[in-house]
Formats: C-alpha cells, structure tokens, sequence
C-alpha cells in the first residue's frame, strides 16, 4: 500500500505536473504535494524506527518516534527546497517559482517576492503534513501498539533466506 502511495505521489508530482503544466494551472497543486510529502515521509520516518530496532527491541515512549517521525519529514522537506534553489541557480530551472505572474496567490507579503514566499509555504505545509502524520503515529503506538507492529511485521516480513 505504502509503496502504491509513493509511487501514485511520485506519478503525480512528476509526469502528471510536467505534462499537464499544473504547478501553474492550480495555486494549490505545489501546495497540495508538499502537504502530502510531509504526510508520506512523517510515515517513512516512522517505518524507519521500526526497522531499524524491530529485531531489538520497540519499547519506545510514543513520543520519541514522533518525534523522529517529525523531524525526519522535515528535515528532508528542508533538503528538498535546498535542491530547488540549487537547480534554479546552477541549471537555470523555475522549481521556486520566481517568475510567477504578480497575482498568483501566495502565503507572505508581495515586497518578500514570490520565490521566498514558495518556499516559505512549502516548508510550513511540509510540516504540517509531517505534523500530522506524527501525532497520528504516537496515538496509534501508544494505543494500539501490537496492531501496529504487527502491521509493521507485514510491511517489513523478517527473511531468513536473505
């Protein structure tokens, strides 16, 4: 299911924006993937944990794991808007959005310019994805933590063979 996901979002943010022009067709399109990229990766931080400590032990207090749940998402969020700057300065590439019409909607004051503005909403609104991806993953490990590894147990299925 997870990688179902990751692949319909990568599907989504490269061929369907590309072919379709939609980071300029829709205000929300940008906005609406960097929201699902916090909520995704906040996930993938959590299976992390797990993996890594499954054979040990998963005693952790909820909190932790959201904790790195949270700062993980973010932390690549932050590396990805890194990249954009990157490909806009060495390659020449729109990715942050400096050449937006004067009446796109965008979070911030006009005076801050648009490229500012973009990253600034997408690394808020990865964070809010990350946000909520963490707290829902500290109730559902503090509440109902056997389910949850047990649905760990089918995502990551231990392989003796390997």
């Amino acid at each position: 299911m997870l990688e179902l996901i990751v692949i319909l979002f990568i599907f989504a943010g490269i061929y369907l924006s590309a072919r379709f022009d939609l980071y300029y067709r829709f205000f929300w399109w940008d906005d609406l993937l960097h929201t699902l990229s916090g909520v995704i990766i906040g996930f993938l931080g959590f299976l992390i944990v797990y993996k890594l400590n499954h054979k040990y032990s998963m005693d952790f207090n909820p909190l932790l794991i959201a904790l790195f749940a949270y700062t993980f998402s973010v932390t690549i969020g932050v590396i990805w808007e890194i990249f954009e700057f990157l490909m806009d300065v060495y390659f020449g590439t729109a990715m942050q959005k400096w050449n937006l019409p004067e009446t796109t909607s965008l979070m911030g004051r006009p005076y801050q310019g648009s490229g500012l503005r973009d990253t600034m909403s997408d690394l808020i609104l990865a964070s809010l994805g990350a946000l909520f991806t963490s707290v829902f993953c500290y109730f559902l490990y503090k509440n109902e933590k056997r389910k949850t590894l047990r649905m760990m147990r089918d995502i990551f299925p231990d392989n003796k063979n390997a």
